[in-house]
């Protein structure tokens, strides 16, 4: 498929470019036609002037006792005369091949072999005309034939003329001339024209660049302004950029509000508690400094989702997508989770010797590690261990990650993927955990869903497409 090169300059001068182009092809073919036109009008132009000084040469033979006897008359001669820049030049030869009068070197029509008449037939009134070298220059001659019976004297009499072709060769140039001047008139003003109708046909652009340029660089608000319809299509992209452009800023000054928040209130009780215990006894120093710790973990924990959902949402973007064993991947976000705290297991369960995978291990990894995180944080993974599976349902790798705790309440289900939907300060975590879990999925189309289990707990399945 034909695309254009990146290059600076403008469509108009693009558009431009290629009208110019049409134009110069449309002169050209404009220029041989009005050649040949030209060139054919000359021709019968002169062309009647040969054959009628043909004519009246073979009006004044005559044939009397087998001799051939020509009164060559002033006037078939002085017609030609017109061109005082041509010469002129003829020859009359006799039913037996010899010359009558005239030169006897002229060249031969093409249809005329030794002087006899071939397969197209040179009749009176039925001239052949030529062009030929002659004299060092190009003649254009007419031969025309007279049939003759009489005693001694029977056969073809052939009259030649020929003129140099100055004359009519001037004719043709000044008929292309004559041709072309309007027609380069016109050819210009309708350039002139496409120019202008192109500046016009490319103003709603110029217009959508003024109107982006003068807005505030917080105004992502869609263009309203009216377009042609091969344009709106355009439009249409940078509206949706926009809303897309203004839904992610809108997301992330959400973010960083909530983040700011969420970790304002650990900070305000460290500083608080580490003045306590600076100036109490012994008993509130402990406390202080338990409560420092605790303060200081879910600092911890919300820093690690907060960068933990910084890397998946660009990972998400980038989608770096290659081939990997997901079972490898599951069981390396186990051991990296099982050491975050004391009395923490987690095992995998599988079937499987290996998961091949198509998609991005550093995504599923951090989702995974998540779900693992909020099994000890929330489900009481630390009493009774987590569960996790893997196994392979129809085109799909299903990860299963099972606690014991309370579940998920009614109520809660509906945002638990929403951020920060589940921090505060009643938990040690942040609302991000099942957030990054979900922006995980949906970039390998993959979903998730939350089933709370028989004798209490919560089952997270995570339905990967299965993709090599």
């Amino acid at each position: 498929m034909f695309t254009w090169p990146v290059s600076p300059l403008s469509l108009k001068i693009r558009l431009s470019a290629i009208m110019g182009a049409v134009f110069l092809v449309g002169m050209l073919a404009l220029y041989v036609a009005a050649r040949t036109s030209a060139e054919a009008a000359a021709n019968r132009s002169f062309d009647r002037l040969l054959l009628g000084s043909a004519l009246s040469i073979t009006e004044t033979i005559a044939v009397s006792g087998g001799r051939v006897r020509v009164d060559l008359p002033y006037a078939s001669l002085d017609m030609l005369s017109a061109a005082p820049e041509d010469r002129v030049f003829y020859s009359v030869t006799g039913p037996n091949g010899q010359l009558v009068t005239g030169a006897g070197d002229l060249p031969a029509p093409p249809v005329v072999h030794d002087l006899a008449i071939s397969a197209v037939r040179v009749e009176a009134n039925a001239p052949i005309f030529f062009d030929a070298v002659y004299s060092g220059e190009t003649v254009r001659f007419a031969v025309l034939g007279r049939q003759v019976a009489e005693p001694g004297a029977t056969g073809w009499l052939l009259v030649q003329v020929g003129q140099t072709r100055r004359a009519r060769d001037q004719l043709k140039n000044e008929l292309i001339l004559n041709a072309l001047a309007p027609i380069t008139a016109m050819g210009g003003l309708a350039f002139a024209v496409v120019w202008l109708g192109i500046g016009g046909a490319l103003m709603p652009l110029t217009r959508i660049g003024r109107e982006l340029k003068a807005r505030d660089p917080s105004d992502l608000h869609p263009i309203t302004a009216p377009v042609p319809k091969e344009v709106a299509p355009l439009v249409e992209s940078l509206n949706d950029f926009m809303r897309r452009l203004d839904a992610n800023i809108q997301a992330m000054k959400a973010f960083i509000a909530e983040a700011a928040h969420q970790m304002r209130t650990p900070l305000a009780v460290i500083h608080a508690q580490a003045q306590v215990a600076s100036g109490g006894d012994d008993e509130d120093r402990r406390r202080g400094l338990l409560a420092i710790e605790r303060s200081s973990a879910k600092l911890s924990r919300l820093l690690q989702q907060l960068l933990s959902d910084a890397t998946v949402a660009h990972r998400a973007d980038v989608r770096a997508f290659e081939d990997f064993d997901l079972l490898r991947v599951v069981r390396a976000a186990v051991r990296d989770s099982t050491p975050m705290a004391l009395n923490r297991e987690a095992k995998v369960q599988t079937s499987l010797k290996s998961a091949p995978f198509h998609g991005d291990a550093l995504l599923l990894g951090e989702a995974v590690k998540n779900l693992i995180d909020n099994a000890f944080t929330h489900g009481r993974g630390g009493e009774k261990g987590v569960e996790v599976q893997v196994e392979a349902e129809g085109g799909d790798y299903v990860i299963t990650v099972s606690d014991r705790g309370d579940g998920v309440d009614a109520a809660l289900a509906g945002r638990i993927f929403e951020r920060f939907s589940a921090g505060g300060a009643r938990t040690s975590g942040a609302g991000l955990g099942m957030a990054i879990v979900r922006r995980a999925m949906d970039t390998h189309g993959g979903e998730v869903t939350l089933n709370n289990r028989e004798g209490g707990g919560l089952q997270v399945r995570l339905h990967a497409p299965r993709r090599v």
